[in-house]
């Protein structure tokens, strides 16, 4: 169902052009010219955008604000509030997103920035949703996953994370090889810290943002800040003022990004790019990164000031490898969740398929075994999962083989480099044979990597891969 959108505006013209323009774009639309009958029509449309004037003819909009807001918490919604408000009075919209508004507009309004504003607006309460903070069955099933094994490396970090989660302002630095869990343990310790916990969590990864637009997303700017900031925007600094901020992949930031990051941690306070006027916080962060951050100090990639700043606290999380103890515990798990996906009853594993898991290596980790379990489900139909459903890198046929899964990349980069490869030259490797494999078809590269369609673009462009190798590719 496309979104709704309620204006409350005494401007009857302006209500009429508003209605056309955002049922045209395909949104639902209601008004009210006063805030009495706005708040009546909130009541009965359940707005998930609310386009609040800022001088209505009977109550003051920031009066009116929380009193929204209040009303739709105790039915269970979450609208999103834009106060409109007129040029001369920039300091109330100042006041109204401390009360609550996410956005504001300037008046006279223009429907391109009503348009954009309120597109961003669904967009972030869309995002908001999924990111925020875990509760109910979402903060169980991580609470789960994490605690599952009995080793004593996962008890230790689980450990860490209770003595951090008693620390609600401490900085925290989870460190680990890919695909070892850190963005759970990000999760597990805002859910286990108490006065955060009921706040946003709010995560980016710092790879996946391209470097022009990551000061944006974090410090979110002024309207006119450069070219295309048609309007103003909040960043995730503030859409995380009172809970977590998580930076996934910080060994990617610019450098100049980390300067303006490291000073944002040492006082709380912050400018939108644009922005005259200092914004305090109270944000918990939390970062982490598979890369050797010394080595990128040393190598002058990575700020050694910020480093210290971030490295209060570190957790570092041990391969699959080194708790060989935990493997069957968590396919088990994976097995219950596919399964119960998937409808059907729950399969075990046979005995020689546990003695092939337990013997495997794993070097994508944790997530490497929740992908082979989830397309064992998938590729098994018996009441047991055989060894022949799991496909392992080791299965895998070498580059010219006739084609039934994905490519073994490690033996072939170790026979073609004489050593075993780097963690990004096996990265490269692995997505070049992917890309002959699919005849350079990125949709399906990412869904046999596990990652969505615009990481591997990203990554085909760090890379420098070039698409004319696979003529088909401009179909894909």
């Amino acid at each position: 169902m496309n979104a709704k959108v309620l204006v409350i505006d005494d401007e009857k013209t302006f209500r009429m052009v508003a209605e056309a323009a955002l049922v045209g774009e395909g949104y639902q639309f209601d008004s009210a010219a006063s805030g009495r009958a706005g708040l009546e029509r909130a009541r009965l449309f359940a707005p998930d955008i609310i386009v609040l004037d800022r001088n209505l003819p009977d109550i003051d909009g920031l009066s009116l604000l929380p009193i929204l807001r209040a009303e739709a918490t105790s039915r269970g919604e979450d609208p999103v509030v834009i106060m409109a408000t007129a040029y001369a009075e920039v300091e109330n919209a100042v006041q109204a997103l401390k009360a609550g508004a996410q956005d504001y507009l300037i008046k006279p309004l223009h429907l391109p920035d009503l348009l954009l504003t309120v597109a961003r607006a669904v967009e972030n309460r869309r995002l908001r949703r999924r990111v925020d903070d875990l509760s109910g069955q979402s903060r169980r099933r991580v609470e789960r996953a994490m605690c599952i094994g009995e080793s004593r490396a996962m008890q230790h970090v689980l450990g860490l994370v209770d003595k951090i989660a008693a620390s609600p302002d401490t900085t925290v630095l989870i460190s680990g090889e890919t695909g070892t869990g850190k963005e759970l343990v990000a999760h597990l310790i805002h859910a286990r810290t108490p006065g955060r916990r009921e706040a946003a969590f709010v995560e980016l990864n710092c790879a996946a943002v391209p470097e022009t637009l990551l000061e944006s997303e974090i410090f979110g700017h002024e309207r006119g800040a450069f070219t295309d900031a048609k309007a103003a925007k909040r960043g995730l600094l503030e859409e995380a003022d009172g809970g977590t901020l998580f930076l996934d992949e910080i060994g990617d930031m610019a450098l100049s990004t980390q300067a303006k990051l490291l000073k944002v941690l040492e006082t709380q306070r912050f400018r939108r790019l644009g922005g005259g006027r200092d914004i305090q916080i109270d944000v918990r962060f939390m970062a982490a990164t598979h890369r050797d951050l010394p080595a990128a100090v040393d190598a002058g990639a990575f700020r050694l000031d910020l480093y210290h700043r971030l490295d209060v606290f570190q957790i570092r999380l041990p391969s699959l490898r080194d708790r060989t103890e935990d493997i069957l515990p968590l396919a088990r798990f994976f097995l219950q969740e596919y399964g119960a996906r998937g409808g059907r009853a729950l399969p075990t594993f046979a005995p020689r398929a546990q003695a092939k898991l337990a013997a495997y290596k794993f070097p994508g980790n944790v997530r490497e075994l929740r992908n082979i379990i989830e397309r064992a489900v998938i590729l098994e139909s018996s009441a047991e999962i055989q060894p022949d459903a799991l496909v392992l890198r080791d299965d895998r046929p070498a580059p010219g083989a006739a084609r039934g899964g994905p490519p073994d990349v490690f033996s072939a980069s170790v026979a073609e480099r004489g050593r075993p490869p780097t963690l990004d030259e096996m990265e490269k490797d692995y997505l070049l044979r992917l890309l002959d494999h699919t005849d350079g078809n990125r949709t399906q590269v990412a869904r046999l990597m596990g990652v969505s369609y615009p990481t591997v673009m990203k990554k085909i462009g760090d890379y420098g891969i070039d698409l004319a190798r696979w003529p088909r590719s401009s179909l894909s």
